[in-house]
């Protein structure tokens, strides 16, 4: 019986190119965008300059392509596979800590495009705009299944309660992470469920 064939290994130019993008994630998120060297990139992703160009032309497309894997990073994070028990106090923390999580995996980069959002108006719509499109309806879907049910009050705008859910959770992650609040992640999650859940019922 012959030996199953070997699983294919990621090429060294996958990896080095990973490891610009994880390099160009950090650096970024440490010194924004504007302040963010190609040659500290570099440095961080262990390479010269010359590599970090022969794979993205430019700090520009670099930037872009650090957007694009955190926005799919984001995506396959904020994926919520178990069944809903249909209460939504306990279905929206669910979602709330889902999205905090996602929220911790690229708050460097999103606090970089939201301090340069002027220069980088499409990145910034991408990574903090475009990418929570999916989750926000994955919400809505939510709580017009729970409407029909006689759970959710019928006049609920649900789109504009996710987008104003996942803005709150947002700017607990910002404040928390800056010191500017005495509640910890834990506790902002659930009073800000708490607190929305109340205006939501019948």
């Amino acid at each position: 019986m012959s030996a199953p064939p070997a699983k294919p290994q990621p090429s060294e130019g996958h990896g080095t190119r990973r490891r610009l993008i994880d390099a160009a994630r950090a650096e970024f998120g440490d010194k924004g965008i504007e302040s963010a060297t190609t040659r500290g990139i570099a440095e961080r992703a262990g390479c010269n300059e010359v590599t970090l160009f022969r794979h993205f032309e430019s700090k520009q497309k670099l930037l872009a392509a650090v957007v694009q894997q955190t926005s799919e990073e984001f995506l396959g994070l904020c994926e919520c596979p178990e069944a809903f028990c249909g209460d939504p106090a306990k279905d929206l923390l669910r979602f709330a800590r889902t999205y905090n999580e996602s929220l911790e995996g690229c708050e460097g980069m999103a606090r970089a495009l939201i301090g340069e959002g002027r220069r980088q108006p499409t990145l910034c719509k991408e990574l903090i705009g475009d990418v929570l499109q999916p989750f926000h309806r994955g919400i809505a879907a939510y709580l017009d299944l729970r409407k029909k049910e006689g759970i959710v009050r019928r006049n609920l705008d649900s789109m504009a309660f996710a987008e104003i859910f996942t803005s709150t959770l947002m700017g607990g992650l910002l404040r928390r992470s800056s010191g500017l609040s005495a509640m910890d992640r834990e506790g902002w999650i659930r009073n800000t469920v708490n607190l929305l859940v109340r205006g939501i019922g019948r």
